[in-house]
């Protein structure tokens, strides 16, 4: 299992490894429209690979990649019946995708419904699983989807997940053997170190109406339940008339797909407009879909970035707000007590959140300059983007090799504890 650090410096040595040659076609499955499905697209496919997204609703193009959905989007009668109709065709549909394209590699990004929907994939492909968020938290309080999770991971030559505490998780839960299993954050876009040095905080904060003198406290990760926005506005709330100098800046996310996660971010983002018009001129509400270069500008024009939600991994977001500068105050989780291990400084917020976040945030101020120096150098050290599709690669050749040293027949045979 790769530990954060040196885990990952060994995957990359061997990633660029001469005369080592890349595998020809990668087919994501996954959310084709998330930033994060497409960011990975996009290096891959920069790389000289055939990329391939295959997904289960429409999505814009990506310049170099191939993206592909079932006809009409998938489309089909509401209610139950039509749904499971539905993810029926859609299984069948990949199912034949992959028989045209016999890629090299198949990831699966999610173990929602991609992972459910990865169980139609041939046995003979070979598969990466990476799980998302706080998906393994709602596993455990789900019969359905902690069934799909054990058999998207079962099937798996590799789950890769982005934190340790994540992936020890996946041995000692899900039983796993360590051998399939592997840590890979996925970093920091290199083009943000670029960016970092032209942002002028006052024209950005200008730009949203924000206080160019304030402490501005930015609440970046979205408006979902799962980042706990309503508890950040709470805490705000309470302290707003000690701290007049606070602004908090909330940024409503990306809308989901799936309807269900859509109705629950419309729910989040009305409370988040009823709250900041409880506080004229102390909360900005940023209710469009922040590119990402636009959202690292913000945390460059930031001074604080909060980041509480109950379950986590090594979120991209928070590395990127310790590149920016920013102070973190980040829930108490196994994924951010490891950064913190591995020399990022940042505040643990513990339970109860709420009252706790307001204590912190009665006390908060910008990082100190040594402190925004140590982060950055951190960030620069071990998380850039290149890097970490550097690993990617070399991991995606491991697995081709093995596949071919132990034969496709073998593949054929269901594993320890599955039936075909």
């Amino acid at each position: 299992m790769a530990e954060p650090g040196g885990g990952r410096t060994a995957e990359v040595a061997d990633a660029d490894r001469p005369g080592a040659v890349a595998p020809a076609v990668v087919l994501l499955l996954g959310p084709a429209h998330s930033v994060h499905t497409r960011r990975w697209a996009s290096a891959l496919a920069g790389r000289g690979h055939r990329v391939v997204v295959t997904g289960w609703a429409p999505a814009a193009p990506l310049p170099g990649v191939e993206i592909r959905v079932p006809g009409a989007g998938g489309r089909a009668p509401g209610g139950p019946v039509g749904g499971a109709w539905r993810l029926l065709t859609t299984g069948w549909w990949l199912r034949r995708q992959v028989r045209r394209l016999r890629p090299d590699v198949v990831h699966v990004h999610s173990v929602g419904r991609a992972g459910l929907l990865s169980l139609a994939l041939p046995r003979d492909a070979v598969r990466v699983v990476t799980p998302w968020g706080s998906e393994l938290r709602t596993a455990t309080s789900s019969r359905l989807r902690g069934w799909v999770t054990r058999r998207a991971f079962r099937r798996a030559d590799l789950v890769l997940p982005t934190s340790a505490s994540v992936t020890a998780e996946v041995t000692t839960r899900y039983r796993i053997p360590a051998s399939r299993t592997a840590t890979l954050s996925w970093g920091v876009d290199d083009s943000l170190f670029r960016l970092r040095d032209t942002v002028r905080r006052a024209d950005v904060r200008r730009g949203l109406g924000v206080p160019v003198d304030a402490t501005v406290v930015l609440a970046p990760r979205g408006v979902s339940p799962v980042y706990r926005t309503d508890d950040v506005l709470r805490a705000f709330t309470q302290v707003a008339a000690e701290r007049p100098d606070l602004h908090l800046v909330v940024l409503a996310g990306h809308e989901p797909a799936e309807p269900g996660a859509a109705r629950a971010r419309a729910d989040g983002l009305l409370r988040a407009t009823e709250r900041a018009e409880q506080l004229p001129e102390r909360v900005t509400l940023v209710p469009r879909t922040l590119t990402p270069a636009e959202t690292f500008a913000l945390m460059c024009a930031s001074d604080v970035v909060v980041s509480v939600p109950r379950s986590d991994q090594r979120s991209s977001s928070v590395l990127e707000a310790a590149l920016a500068g920013c102070r973190l105050l980040l829930a108490d989780l196994p994924p951010y007590r490891e950064l913190r291990a591995d020399g990022l400084v940042a505040d643990l917020v513990a339970e109860p959140l709420a009252p706790r976040l307001a204590d912190a945030l009665r006390a908060v101020g910008p990082l100190a300059p040594a402190q925004r120096s140590t982060n950055a150098d951190l960030i620069q050290a071990t998380e850039t983007w290149s890097r970490q599709v550097s690993a990617m690669q070399g991991l995606y050749r491991r697995l081709c090799a093995e596949g071919r040293r132990r034969g496709r027949s073998a593949r054929h045979r269901p594993r320890s504890g599955e039936h075909s």
